[in-house]
């Protein structure tokens, strides 16, 4: 079973949304940085040493889902030809890419200048370990309300250099409330709230499901800060989270 990088787990693109996304310019060119990279390779179909050559010995592996097997595909310039089950990167394909060195320039690719990362219920963990809750694989709730059980967390990836621009979340709010923040913190920081920002923040109190709001205008940095969910439940089993989408453009 193959490992996926940690940056894809919790939320993608669909294809359908990735292809409005892209700026369909096969002469273009992206810059790429150091760590994850999501991007459109618009350059002619080839092997991934070909495709990526303009970056050669900067990148630890590349990434794509396959829609027909459902997997994704992978691609290691270091490792043995039968490690790699990536042998081709198409034009058009979303690929990631795990930049080790300081990046480059890779013709014939061009970065996502709008989008959305949607994040499961399943997701979330609970703050606390006193917690009784369930969750299926898109609906969260407590099974009372006591405090130790309203608060839940999720990680976000977000591309580097996109601005957050709304969140929608989808909740039941029969009884209790259901407030959903997205919030960052610098990496430097342990558990000093002052230095936690929130971005966008959705209660139920204010809207029915699903409900949008707009963001704080913020350019996502991964290098310097963390991106996070954090969910607070206080109705018990009336109190529901389900899907989230984070909007961006780039």
């Amino acid at each position: 079973m193959k490992r996926l990088p940690a940056i894809v787990l919790g939320g993608l693109l669909s294809a359908a949304a990735f292809a409005t996304a892209l700026v369909h310019d096969a002469t273009a060119s992206t810059p790429v940085v150091q760590g994850w990279n999501n991007v459109a390779y618009l350059g002619p179909s080839a092997p991934p040493s070909e495709a990526l050559a303009s970056i050669a010995g900067q990148y630890r592996s590349v990434w794509h889902w396959d829609q027909e097997t459902q997997e994704y595909l992978a691609y290691f310039p270091d490792a043995p030809a039968f490690a790699n089950s990536l042998e081709r990167i198409e034009t058009g394909d979303a690929i990631w890419i795990d930049v080790a060195g300081q990046g480059g320039t890779l013709p014939g690719l061009a970065g996502l200048r709008s989008g959305s990362y949607s994040v499961a219920a399943s997701t979330f963990v609970p703050a606390s370990d006193l917690a009784v809750y369930e969750k299926s694989f898109n609906e969260l709730y407590p099974v009372s309300t006591d405090p130790t059980s309203h608060r839940y967390f999720a990680p976000v990836h977000l591309p580097d250099g996109v601005t957050i621009t709304s969140m929608t979340a989808h909740f039941i709010a029969t009884e209790g409330t259901v407030q959903v923040r997205l919030d960052y913190t610098p990496l430097s920081n342990g558990s000093v709230v002052a230095q936690v920002y929130k971005l966008a923040e959705v209660l139920s109190t204010e809207g029915s499901s699903p409900f949008t709001v707009e963001a704080y205008p913020h350019t996502v940095d991964n290098s310097a800060n963390v991106y996070f969910l954090v969910v607070d439940l206080t109705g018990g089993p009336g109190s529901r989270l389900r899907g989230i989408t984070i909007s961006y453009t780039g």
